[in-house]
């Protein structure tokens, strides 16, 4: 049983997606015996105490919760953002529910920006519930991407697309970056010069984006047998182009507008085009004071005097950096004057008597960042993709077979298997005794590093490592920093620390288990909570500062100690496994 909904500041539903056993389970609170709950208005309204009860908590009493867990198993998060409430209602652990929906408010942000009305749209509905279909599709682990290793595909992709780039005209953008992806791994990135730096959230979006169109076609073709027009994806443009946000800083959330191209070159094999729209200052800024703008409200609503002043000079900071960026952007002058004359309102009406309430003036100065909002939706630029396409399945023939087994052997394994290409656990056995697989991840920059699952296919199933990683994040979760367990003959031990520019780094301050329970769940698209960790851990000081994990699997009976041991050994060899594909790991990647 799952639902997934999003509801409006008057509790209606802008977003709903659930299957036929929570309707099932709804029917029982329905004021009739046969009362149509396939409606949203009819669940919206069954379930409109809960959602208002979870406000006024919030919001009067500043006594928030996340979760509910009910007698019958079953589990509802919540989350609230720009007067939103997003919730899941299913059976799941409240971890797992929680992370789901943190997936779920990045993808909104990820299509819609700041702009959640979008979902009104059909278009944009079938969009986000094609993300959230998709998110556990691919091979990835939660909260990381992965890269393909094989060294001779990897070049010729790379020269692929530095041809593609020159014949593909972006003007009058001048940064743009060219990515191809094997099933949800990036094969091969080339950049422009001067471009920002993709962001490690950014590639796993833009990962689920490729596994959603990948999916899609495969059933289309399927379906339609090939016919004319089958690469078309019903959720982009004719063109399969959009305009969606990405990540402006490492610590973000996506609210830097990019237009996004994706063309097929193989089965499981795309190619995505993503050029700046160069409004990256607007949405930073308009992003911070829309997020100021909501805690004031907030404030206003529990009459918390108190707290005025300080959000009340944080709000103008922020939006003089909106101004400044509209100016920078030659965008309408008398938008930064609306800006600064509703600023001023807001003020007087917080600090003395004057004839409009606070509450007025707060909704004025909404409706003005709403106006700055729609300046973040730009027209999509034209490319003229076909023959670039056509170049580049000429160029990569000689490896297209070679990928697409590659990439239909993750698919048929299904979620949660990994594979670093040419990378093999045969020359470490004999030095790992009895290791028959292991996952390395770098959480500060999200990728990570496994062997090819074909080597202990027999012995591993994805149920397996899917549920291996999971107790790794629950033991993380608790403020552990290794553990061993036995599942069957089964032997799993999860180790994490901590580097500082490739050194290891022992905490300034180690954070309290209590302290690290209350952060959100390990494992989402935007790394919160190990963000939030280094913090913890290393207070006014990250600089340079990571996060390693690695999780090791042996088979048989092994003493806790030796896996420790084998685990620490292995985090120190695990550079030569990327020594083949010095292109997609640094040096300072690796230990």
């Amino acid at each position: 049983m799952k639902a997934t909904l999003i509801f409006d500041s008057v509790n209606d539903l802008v977003f709903s997606k659930w299957d036929s056993t929570f309707l099932e389970r709804m029917k029982p609170f329905g004021e009739q015996e046969h009362e149509n709950l396939s409606d949203s208005h009819s669940v919206s309204q069954l379930l409109s105490p809960t959602v208002t009860s979870q406000r006024v908590m919030a919001a009067q009493f500043g006594n928030t919760y996340s979760s509910m867990q009910c007698q019958d198993n079953t589990t509802i998060v919540f989350d609230e953002w720009l007067d939103h409430v997003f919730m899941i209602i299913s059976e799941e652990e409240v971890d797992d529910g929680h992370r789901e929906l943190l997936d779920c408010k990045t993808f909104v942000q990820h299509i819609c920006g700041q702009n959640i009305g979008l979902l009104h749209s059909p278009v944009y509905q079938e969009w986000l519930s094609i993300l959230l279909e998709s998110r556990g599709k691919g091979d990835s682990i939660p909260g990381a991407s992965g890269v393909i290793g094989e060294s001779g595909a990897t070049a010729a992709a790379l020269g692929a697309l530095k041809t593609a780039a020159k014949e593909i005209k972006c003007s009058p953008y001048q940064h743009y970056h060219y990515m191809l992806f094997v099933g949800d791994k990036l094969l091969a990135l080339y950049s422009s010069r001067g471009s920002e730096d993709l962001m490690p959230p950014d590639l796993i979006l833009i990962s689920i984006q490729c596994i959603a169109a990948q999916e899609y076609w495969k059933d289309v073709d399927k379906m339609e047998n090939n016919k004319d027009g089958a690469n078309r994806l019903p959720w982009l443009s004719e063109e399969n182009s959009a305009i969606m946000n990405l990540c402006a800083s490492a610590a973000g959330t996506p609210c830097t507008p990019y237009s996004m191209h994706v063309a097929q070159v193989a089965p499981r094999i795309t190619f995505v085009v993503l050029v700046d729209m160069e409004l990256r200052e607007v949405g930073t800024a308009v992003h911070m004071s829309n997020q100021i703008l909501a805690n004031l409200r907030r404030l206003l609503l529990q009459r918390n005097l108190e707290m005025l002043p300080n959000t009340l000079d944080s709000l103008e900071t922020a939006l003089k950096k909106t101004t400044d960026s509209l100016r920078k952007n030659k965008a309408n002058a008398n938008l930064c004057v609306r800006l600064t004359t509703r600023m001023l309102e807001l003020r007087k009406s917080c600090t003395t008597t004057t004839p409009l309430t606070p509450d007025t003036t707060a909704t004025a100065m909404h409706t003005a960042l709403e106006s700055v909002i729609e300046l973040l939706k730009p027209d999509i630029p034209s490319l003229k993709m076909e023959h670039p396409v056509n170049e580049l399945r000429n160029i990569l023939a000689p490896y297209v077979d070679f990928l697409r087994v590659k990439a239909m052997r993750y698919f048929s394994m299904g979620s949660g298997e990994t594979d670093s290409g040419s990378l093999t656990l045969h020359k470490y056995v004999e030095e790992f005794p009895g290791l028959i697989h292991f996952v390395y991840v770098d959480r500060t920059t999200g990728r990570f590093l496994a062997p090819d699952m074909a080597d202990c296919a027999d012995m591993l199933s994805a149920d397996t490592i899917r549920s291996v990683v999971s107790r790794g994040f629950t033991i993380v979760r608790e403020g552990y920093c290794a553990a061993t367990w036995r599942r069957g003959a089964l032997h799993a031990c999860a180790v994490l620390w901590w580097e500082k520019r490739s050194l290891p780094a022992a905490p300034a301050k180690p954070p309290h288990p209590a302290a690290v329970r209350a952060l959100p769940p390990p494992g989402d698209i935007l790394g919160t909570f190990y963000r939030q960790l280094l913090e913890l851990a290393f207070p006014n000081d990250t600089q340079g500062v990571s996060i390693k994990e690695l999780i090791c699997i042996h088979l048989g009976l092994l003493p806790a100690p030796t896996a420790v041991q084998q685990a620490r050994r292995l985090a120190h060899t695990v550079h030569e496994l990327a020594g083949d594909n010095p292109a997609s790991w640094r040096a300072a990647d690796l230990l």
